[in-house]
């Protein structure tokens, strides 16, 4: 009896030690990101809310923040392209308490055509590091946070930024993206981007 009594404690703390342990994995922070991808697709505040902190934000590759608002509203704006393809894929991630900081990267890729007339493969890889907070509800969003951007067509490197470069001269409005951290990442295959630089 004393034996059982000695290690009741030792098998609380261990399965203390499970919850953090399991919620570290990758895969549960992936199958999170995949929700908020789905949410994303709907167009629907109603399916993204849920998701993310009321006070969510997202900071682009040139340094400029959106609230949860600005956000949809740019989503709401961006047509859906079926032909493009994306992949979250996690980096790392570090719990803290009740938080979390996920390093992850997005690629997004698609065809597009080129000035000399020909379908170039183009692809957009955006690292971000991501703050997530926990709650009654699960893991949600509190911000995201652009750090580099990589395009390339046809597997060559034709830019690289890194949080805080100026934006390119042609703009990125027709690209903005939501929860991931690369708010305005140009859309393959997506109409030309505005001229503004916005």
């Amino acid at each position: 009896m004393h034996l059982r009594t000695a290690l009741l404690p030792l098998a609380l703390a261990a399965g203390a030690l499970a919850g953090p342990a399991w919620a570290d994995s990758k895969s549960d922070f992936q199958a999170r990101y995949d929700q908020l991808e789905k949410a994303m697709e709907t167009r629907e505040p109603e399916q993204v809310q849920p998701l993310v902190t009321p006070d969510y934000s997202v900071t682009d590759i040139g340094g400029r923040k959106q609230d949860l608002e600005g956000m949809l509203d740019r989503l709401s704006m961006i047509p859906v392209d079926p032909e493009r393809r994306e992949k979250v894929t996690i980096d790392s991630v570090e719990l803290h308490g009740d938080t979390a900081e996920v390093l992850k990267h997005r690629e997004r890729s698609g065809t597009r055509e080129g000035p000399d007339g020909k379908e170039h493969t183009m692809s957009f890889v955006v690292a971000s590091r991501d703050a997530w907070v926990q709650s009654p509800k699960g893991w949600l969003l509190k911000s995201s946070e652009a750090q580099t951007m990589t395009i390339t067509r046809d597997g060559q490197v034709v830019r690289q930024m890194k949080q805080g470069d100026p934006m390119p001269l042609r703009g990125m409005r027709r690209g903005g993206r939501g929860p991931g951290g690369d708010g305005m990442t140009p859309p393959p295959g997506g109409p030309p981007p505005a001229s503004d630089g916005d």
